[in-house]
């Protein structure tokens, strides 16, 4: 290319001189590449919680500044769809409340593009709250699965549950799942026990979200559970006696009266869901039944909704390691009764063999009954 026009270089006179300009002088045209920002939200009222506030075509958002009209607290956010979108943290959303906008995108030669807008969110007909059956700062045992109840019936069930995190600080990852036992109830478990020692914690992010008709998330919540040893215990209907470990450790053995023909204690795993003392045990018959008993109790650990404890029993000592006497429940001498009370955990594992009995779902914590494929078969996700 250069030696062609050198040559014509040396032909001046044959050369119109206004004629093609030089190549080196052409530049081509540049193409249109502004960042194209815009907002599905702008002057928009009841703005529901989970929208991106701005998008951005050909660039990449590099800064959001959303301020709440009334009280001027700014709202975080995050990038998504690989930062051609912004979505503010539901979190720190107010309901019913008006909100500036500024956003800025870049195009991909740097040039900046700015605009600015205003939307209010929404204010739900209905909220959904939530409490659980584990508290902050206290100990449990390693079979407390965690359960949320929900104030209003979910129906978008997916939808919350996959706002309820949870998390643990436990060496290996935790395999466990969620699984509804009811409109308003679900409930999350390992696929065995939570390992001991370990602290687990429940992220509710639940503010904002959509539980169906019309129901929606009032405000996020949070439970920091701490799970304590292993303590499990085996009670052999048939050999009378109920074994105590911890940690995998054997720490005692105990001789043991379990339900009589007729009211057989049901076989199964249990979880200790009270621990009792001075309370007043009364069997659900006629006084005038021969069954019927009015007894104070000293100590007593319930394991069933329908009245299966353990618990101490001085009247069947002389039975205990023998034979079986009693109406369902698991008796204890007095000194082995309070033993167990001083060392075990609500939560703790209590697994009844060799009764002849089985165990029915929902009387009392009876999720270890449930196999994983059973169990997770209850999960929205």
């Amino acid at each position: 290319m250069r030696r062609r026009w050198a040559a014509a270089a040396a032909l001046p006179l044959l050369i119109t001189a206004a004629c093609t300009p030089s190549l080196g002088l052409v530049t081509p045209p540049i193409a249109e590449s502004a960042a194209i920002l815009s907002s599905p939200v702008f002057g928009q009222d009841d703005v529901p919680f989970g929208k991106p506030v701005v998008k951005v075509r050909q660039g990449r958002i590099s800064d959001v500044q959303v301020v709440s009209a009334a009280t001027g607290q700014q709202v975080g956010g995050q990038l998504t769809r690989g930062g051609r979108a912004w979505e503010p943290d539901s979190s720190q959303l107010e309901f019913g409340t008006r909100y500036h906008v500024t956003a800025t995108a870049v195009d991909l030669r740097g040039q900046a593009t700015t605009v600015s807008g205003k939307f209010s969110t929404f204010t739900p007909s209905k909220e959904l709250t939530m409490w659980t059956n584990v508290n902050d700062g206290e100990t449990y045992g390693v079979g407390m699965p965690i359960e949320v109840t929900f104030n209003e019936p979910v129906t978008n069930k997916a939808a919350v549950e996959e706002r309820l995190l949870i998390s643990s600080n436990a060496e290996k990852e935790i395999v466990g799942s969620w699984s509804w036992d009811s409109d308003t109830s679900v409930s999350y478990r390992p696929k065995k026990y939570w390992p001991a020692h370990t602290k687990v914690r429940l992220d509710a992010r639940l503010k904002g979200v959509h539980a169906g008709n019309d129901v929606y998330g009032l405000e996020d919540a949070t439970r920091k559970i701490k799970y304590g040893a292993a303590n499990l215990m085996l009670v052999d209907a048939s050999d009378h006696d109920m074994t105590f470990k911890r940690d995998g450790k054997l720490i005692k053995t105990m001789p043991v009266s379990t339900g009589k023909p007729g009211y057989a204690t049901r076989s199964g795993i249990k979880v200790i869901m009270t621990k009792e003392r001075n309370v007043v045990f009364t069997a659900d018959v006629a006084e005038s039944d021969p069954e019927y008993y009015k007894i104070p109790i000293d100590t007593a650990m319930r394991i069933t909704w329908s009245g299966e404890y353990l618990h101490s029993a001085p009247w069947s000592v002389g039975d205990q390691g023998w034979r079986n006497v009693s109406h369902g429940c698991v008796n204890l001498s007095p000194s082995d009764s309070e033993w167990l009370m001083q060392n075990v955990n609500i939560g703790d594992v209590v697994e009844v063999v060799n009764s002849g009995r089985e165990q029915d779902l929902g009387n009392g914590i009876t999720v270890w009954n449930e196999s994983w494929k059973d169990w997770t078969a209850g999960s929205a996700l």
